[in-house]
């Protein structure tokens, strides 16, 4: 189908095939759905922890560990820093092509400030194949969002089940496609109080909708309104947000991570970095500076 064909590098390029406080002041008034990724919270986890993947004489301890997402299950890596009571918890999300090793670094770095961090593997991250059809392209890019959004909530559940953990301090750290994922769970789940979004763009859903034929310009408004960053991110709390963009940023253009700045509601906190893509160790300095405020650590 030509459509289906002429849209998919748009698609690549804005990352929704990848990604990506419900009461912020702003509220979309366009008539697209919006989505609840609404997930049965009864359905048991089976977490599993297959013990430590680094030496035991090292005082934190990262761990293996599963849980279950639908009928996915979700690798990652907790990380626990010594002592004892429960602490703030953070989870981690990749970029696209990444997994739950990509963000182990930072994690770690936080980690050693008294923090458990949770990084995952998105389950978008498995997923090989693009359709041919501009159907399966926007069936696709909906299930992959749903999917992602949920498996965060699904790690937020884990997390609220660990001894070591403060069930009302819990925060996310996303960079590239998972600070795109970031934006739609920031509107997705309120347990989450504090979000640090790395490097996140997005093009403009108007800019996809110019690409079809006119017969297919409302489906396609629909359905990627419906998983659409920028929507989604204007009903975060307002406070809640941290938004880290480099000025060198090379793989995503600067007007797309303004479009993300922009969106943002009231409030959000945002802090440019004389940086390419993956920003640098200042950066991640303040992202964990401003987590410890609003978590808070210690």
């Amino acid at each position: 189908m030509r459509t289906g064909v002429k849209l998919l590098p748009l698609l690549a390029l804005a990352g929704l095939l990848g990604a990506c406080g419900s009461s912020g002041p702003k509220r979309p008034s366009d008539g697209l759905p919006r989505l609840e990724f609404s997930y049965d919270a009864s359905a048991p986890l089976h977490y599993v922890d297959r013990g430590r993947v680094n030496k035991a004489s090292v005082r934190l301890a990262v761990r293996d560990v599963s849980y279950e997402s639908g009928n996915r299950t979700i690798e990652g890596y907790l990380l626990v820093p010594p002592g004892t009571g429960r602490r703030p918890a953070v989870v981690f999300v990749h970029g696209a092509g990444g997994d739950r090793s990509e963000l182990l670094g930072p994690a770690a770095e936080l980690a050693k400030r008294g923090v458990v961090a949770l990084t995952i593997s998105a389950p978008s991250q498995s997923v090989r194949t693009t359709p041919s059809t501009l159907e399966g392209l926007l069936a696709q890019a909906r299930s992959l969002t749903v999917n992602d959004v949920v498996a965060v909530r699904r790690a937020v559940d884990v997390l609220q089940t660990l001894p070591q953990v403060d069930p009302d301090r819990i925060g996310y750290l996303g960079w590239s496609a998972g600070a795109r994922l970031g934006a739609v769970v920031a509107a997705a789940e309120p347990r989450i109080k504090a979000l640090v979004l790395v490097s996140a763009g997005a093009d403009p859903l108007s800019a996809f909708v110019a690409q079809v034929t006119v017969e297919a310009r409302q489906r396609v408004r629909t359905v990627l309104g419906s998983v659409d960053p920028l929507r989604y991110i204007a009903l975060a709390k307002s406070g809640s947000l941290l938004l880290e963009d480099g000025r060198r940023d090379e793989v995503v253009p600067h007007k797309a991570l303004l479009n993300v700045v922009h969106a943002a509601p009231a409030g959000t906190a945002v802090r440019w970095y004389d940086a390419p893509h993956a920003l640098n160790n200042q950066a991640y300095r303040d992202a964990f500076d401003w987590l410890a405020q609003k978590l808070p650590i210690g």
